[in-house]
């Protein structure tokens, strides 16, 4: 997923000892797809073989995935050729911006947030800010929200609060959905989280003068 990550992802991709993998895009991608926004571009860092990637390209969105598995890339490179996909580091900001081209208007996180240390969280936030445009979102499918957190992850125990403070005062929670179990072969839950970036004060100045009064 990123660099000095103490998990070595590839491998278990090679050994296929993947049960975070649900084989086909989260189901809020498609039940909540009005909530994510207008369809636009679209980054999902850590998206592994592609398939929450690949929903997000079906809703229209121009998606992007950075990971550092070459495996999880070759198998998305087969069977979602229409994803821009770059191995990488997708905790540095430099490397997203040259494979996206530049902020987008959707950051896509599922099991990328949870699957890092704890105290790495804070760079999810910065990596928001850095790539996410004024007015764009974060949209999460929070999980495991359940998972007591006395025990070591990954994944580690991961609620709404958690990516609120990652992310700071620059973006605000507009949607948080009820839990719900989505994974099988995991006896923890989701729930979906979506947070809106504010918008500059030059760009609600903006945004001011150029809507019509009536």
């Amino acid at each position: 997923m990123t660099v000095n990550d103490p998990t070595d992802w590839d491998t278990a991709y090679i050994r296929g000892t993947t049960g975070w993998d649900l084989g086909a895009p989260l189901a809020y991608i498609e039940e909540n797809a009005t909530l994510l926004g207008e369809p636009g571009t679209a980054f999902a860092p850590g998206a592994g073989r592609g398939h929450d990637a690949a929903g997000l390209a079906a809703a229209r969105w121009h998606t992007t995935v950075v990971d550092l598995s070459p495996t999880a890339a070759a198998y998305a490179a087969e069977h979602y050729p229409n994803l821009t996909y770059a191995v990488g580091d997708a905790l540095d900001a430099d490397v997203v911006l040259a494979a996206t081209g530049g902020p987008v208007d959707l950051l896509w996180d599922h099991t990328f947030f949870c699957a890092l240390p704890p105290d790495w969280r804070g760079r999810v936030g910065d990596l928001a800010r850095a790539v996410v445009r004024p007015g764009g979102r974060v949209a999460s499918g929070i999980f495991p929200i359940d998972r007591p957190r006395t025990e070591a992850g990954p994944p580690w125990t991961y609620v709404p609060e958690d990516m609120t403070r990652a992310l700071g005062p620059d973006f605000d929670l507009v949607h948080v959905s009820e839990p719900r179990r989505l994974n099988p072969r995991m006896p923890w839950s989701h729930r979906l989280g979506i947070w809106q970036r504010r918008l500059s004060v030059h760009a609600a100045a903006s945004l001011r003068h150029s809507t019509p009064s009536v």
